[in-house]
């Protein structure tokens, strides 16, 4: 794996994000700046009650940097309900046309070039701001999956914090595997949301950066398109995502995204490669999002 190649991937994601974010953010600036006449704002309202119906249509599914799709397609459904800071959410995976060229992860018979139901996640999570712009969240997530992304569900626990800077937020969230495997993941989130009433009244330009570290407590995991086993322990990719969003109305949004996936180290990019069905380690998708408020 040539280091030199993803470091300059690295850079690169990194300068296309501040030079976007910047210059957004000094244009917005001026219109953000609050009259020294306005009022003093009104109370917030009362929690109420929330559901939205969402669906990606992506180039790809990829899931903490690892491919569990190739050259198809994917469409993800998804529902969530939210009251007073508890949420629930369904959500799964349909992969519009089953392939993979990596023996690691073979398709069992009959899979290939069709349409398959591959995986639905059930989350359960609570967030609680203690201070201002300073929160904590629990939850657990339970997996159902399918050949050969894993021959058991998974279930996780999690358990994170979150602080609201003036310019960014960032969120830690840990999570745990307490099922079958016992892995541990750790994550670092950078966002940050900019109104772009410039596009269109109501568009917001939502960019974020992601990094994780994995711990697999096994030693029988595959590490490299070689076949080797053992276990794993490391920083293993970084993620760089861009939407923006764009009001239909009152109650529905779309939104045009992309990301890119990239390794951290050479062990977790030859980690990656064993894994993805596409026997790559770096992944950039694109899509649409269509999101509608049901209340």
């Amino acid at each position: 794996m040539n280091l030199l190649k993803i470091g300059k991937k690295l850079l690169l994601c990194m300068i296309l994000l501040l030079t976007v974010l910047f210059p957004l953010t000094a244009a917005m600036a001026d219109d953000q700046k609050a009259p020294d006449d306005q009022k003093a704002p009104e109370p917030a309202a009362p929690a109420a009650p929330t559901a939205t119906l969402s669906t990606d249509i992506l180039s790809q599914y990829i899931f903490r940097g690892v491919a569990q799709s190739r050259d198809s397609a994917v469409i993800q459904p998804s529902f969530t309900a939210s009251y007073s800071g508890l949420s629930v959410n369904v959500w799964s995976n349909v992969d519009t046309s089953r392939s993979s060229n990596n023996l690691n992860v073979a398709l069992p018979p009959g899979q290939a070039g069709k349409p398959r139901y591959t995986e639905t996640d059930f989350t359960v999570s609570y967030t609680k701001e203690l201070c201002k712009d300073f929160s904590v969240l629990i939850g657990n997530v339970y997996y159902e999956l399918q050949v050969p992304l894993s021959n058991f569900n998974q279930d996780e626990i999690f358990g994170g914090v979150s602080y609201n800077f003036p310019w960014v937020t960032v969120a830690f969230t840990a999570y745990g595997e307490v099922n079958h495997s016992y892995d541990v993941w750790l994550q670092l989130d950078i966002t940050k949301s900019i109104p772009v009433d410039c596009l269109c009244k109501g568009a917001v330009v939502d960019l974020g950066a992601s990094l994780g570290y994995l711990t697999l407590l096994r030693n029988d995991n595959v590490l490299d398109l070689q076949g080797t086993t053992g276990d794993f322990s490391g920083f293993d990719t970084c993620l760089f995502t861009a939407d923006v969003k764009f009001p239909l109305g009152q109650y529905i949004t779309i939104a045009p995204k992309i990301g890119l996936w990239l390794p951290m180290t050479g062990a977790a990019s030859d980690y990656l490669e064993a894994n993805s069905l596409d026997s790559k380690s770096t992944h950039f998708y694109g899509g649409l999002n269509l999101t509608a408020t049901l209340f």
